[in-house]
């Protein structure tokens, strides 16, 4: 809606000359709602940037007296500030353009159809079974639900995605850990597996991530150890009949212990891959790409030389003739073009993996050219919890995601308890608070960014953090649960304008634009800040107007505004995979 709003402006100056047309916002209300910068002008008239936007002013100022300009209502005054030219945009018209837009496009506001269909893979997620759900995982699950709405919401075709690493050494320290390491036999442990089929999940799970644990150390140490894994992993890939009563239930506890979490935060999947369906077909195709020069023999391995393309080369098929995760990669690539007919493929995928991909990719344009320009890496950053250092679940003293999840709806919990009001939140309400509190701490900053999860901060009612926005949806509901909600004729309101009530104005013109750039720059951070900034906005406004007191024609009007500041602030958190509450 901006956009259309700038469009006017853009066709006014370039009736006077002025084709390069960039606005920006002032920094003070006082001086404008949008500005027009002259320094590329001046530049080109060998003026100072002061001068040409004087000059600038005076002409607009002119040519709107003569009536020599498309006029528009929603402009009240043009003026120069130092090297800027200023439009002062009319309250009245701006609240009927905006709340009109809004109350005509419904549901539909802040949507687009620039995807046009297209359909779009979104890979996220991607835990590997039988180890723990760990904090990176957490992140990446809260990052792509968020990416894959924002891009619903452009009109793309989107397909979820989740790869996960069912044989690889992983599993094969497991089998160690559950087995030698511990002074057992497969059979003794596939005996206590099925006694423990009654267990609760968090048992089960926990029973194989210390098994993990104790593997992974054992490998790191012991050489004897490492010869077993080695053994092992042989085994997995070989499905060798002695373990798959072992390996079958540790994976089926593991999928069933991630399908909880993807529950509770909220995410689905239409399309589960695994590596125990990739890694044959990797197989056939590194040697189909070795044949065609694609791929070279190294050290007894088969690598793709990177180096040849300015990057690094790496191995696809080990010197056992294992395909590596960029061998598996490969067949996961085809299926993906086989199974659907991706426009895009986003791998929401670690900082880590960055080199990764960017050899893959050029791999695959080489082996499979329908590939070409198709496969993107979305790059996130690492979470950590404040003041911890990055942790690793091979030390087994890691903490998991599921377990940071359960320790945020604790402490939402534990404040609402201390409370004096009669609160009477169910246990659902308390979860979509500690899922706001979680899901916001993340995708606040940038998607690329490292975040320090602070729990205090996160699970605070009150600053920038994911139950103060639900509160202040909230707290207009309250408000206008005390009145009856109608229709309203915005055209007819003669009232000025407060400064508050045109900061919302401008806030909620604005919201198209951000779940537009949301999708382009592959960040739904920018959804993030802005519905921080309107529940600042709003805190503002009602702090000086006050709506149920207010003479009835600006009652009116405040009250329509503040319908569309509860609707944009709750889209916009869908959006983020946040919903809202009716009581906080």
């Amino acid at each position: 809606m901006m956009n259309q709003i700038n469009e006017q402006l853009k066709e006014i100056l370039h009736s006077l000359g002025v084709m390069r047309v960039e606005f920006t916002t002032p920094p003070n209300p006082d001086m404008g709602d949008i500005a027009f910068p002259c320094f590329a002008l001046a530049k080109q008239e060998g003026k100072s940037p002061a001068e040409v936007a004087t000059e600038l002013a005076a002409k607009l100022n002119d040519a709107y007296e003569k009536e020599d300009l498309k006029q528009s209502s929603l402009i009240k005054e043009i003026k120069a500030f130092g090297p800027y030219v200023n439009f002062f945009l009319d309250g009245t018209e701006l609240a009927s353009f905006v709340l009109g837009g809004i109350a005509e496009a419904g549901e539909h506001y802040g949507q687009h159809k620039i995807g046009n269909g297209k359909q779009v893979l979104i890979e996220f997620g991607c835990p590997n079974p039988m180890k723990v759900f760990h904090l990176g995982h957490l992140k990446n699950l809260i990052t792509g639900e968020a990416v894959v709405r924002t891009f619903e919401n452009a009109g793309y075709d989107i397909k979820r995605v989740n790869y996960q690493g069912d044989v690889g050494m992983h599993i094969a320290k497991v089998l160690f850990g559950l087995t030698e390491a511990d002074g057992k036999t497969m059979s003794d442990v596939a005996t206590e597996m099925k006694d423990m089929s009654a267990n609760p999940l968090e048992q089960k799970v926990a029973f194989l991530g210390k098994a993990y644990a104790r593997g992974a150390n054992a490998y790191e140490e012991n050489e004897d150890a490492q010869k077993a894994v080695a053994r092992f992993n042989e085994m997995v890939y070989e499905r060798d009949a002695s373990i798959q009563d072992v390996y079958n239930t540790g994976r089926k506890w593991s999928l069933d212990y991630f399908d909880t979490i993807y529950k509770k935060l909220g995410s689905h999947f239409d399309r589960m891959y695994f590596e125990s369906e990739t890694y044959e077909r990797g197989v056939v195709l590194v040697e189909e790409g070795k044949e065609k020069g694609i791929f070279v023999e190294s050290e007894g391995a088969v690598i793709f030389p990177g180096s040849e393309y300015d990057l690094h080369d790496r191995v696809f098929l080990n010197s056992k003739g294992y395909p590596t995760y960029e061998g598996k990669e490969l067949a996961l690539a085809e299926k993906h073009f086989t199974d659907f007919d991706p426009y895009q493929v986003i791998h929401v995928v670690g900082k880590e993996q960055t080199g990764y991909f960017q050899v893959v990719f050029k791999a695959l344009e080489k082996l499979l050219p329908q590939t070409t320009g198709r496969e993107y890496h979305l790059v996130g950053g690492y979470l950590q919890l404040k003041g911890e250092q990055k942790m690793s679940s091979r030390k087994g003293n890691v903490i998991s995601g599921d377990e940071l999840v359960a320790e945020v709806e604790d402490r939402i919990q534990d404040i609402l308890k201390a409370r004096e009001e009669d609160h009477g939140l169910t246990d659902e309400t308390i979860q979509k608070i500690s899922s706001a509190a979680l899901k916001y701490a993340m995708l606040k900053a940038n998607v690329s960014e490292d975040v320090a999860f602070d729990m205090e901060e996160s699970v605070s009612t009150t600053g920038d953090s994911g139950p103060y926005l639900l509160y202040i949806v909230a707290r207009i509901g309250s408000i206008l649960e005390k009145i009856q909600e109608k229709e309203f004729q915005i055209s007819n309101f003669k009232s000025s304008i407060s400064q508050e009530e045109k900061k919302l104005l401008l806030l909620l013109a604005v919201y198209p634009e951000v779940t537009q750039r949301a999708v382009q720059e592959y960040d739904p951070s920018h959804i993030a800040k802005y519905t921080f900034e309107l529940a600042q906005a709003f805190n503002a406004f009602y702090a000086a107007c006050p709506v149920l007191e207010a003479q009835e024609d600006v009652k009116d009007f405040r009250i329509a505004l503040i319908v569309a500041v509860r609707d944009v602030m709750t889209r916009g958190l869908r959006l983020l995979g946040i919903e809202t509450v009716e009581k906080m």
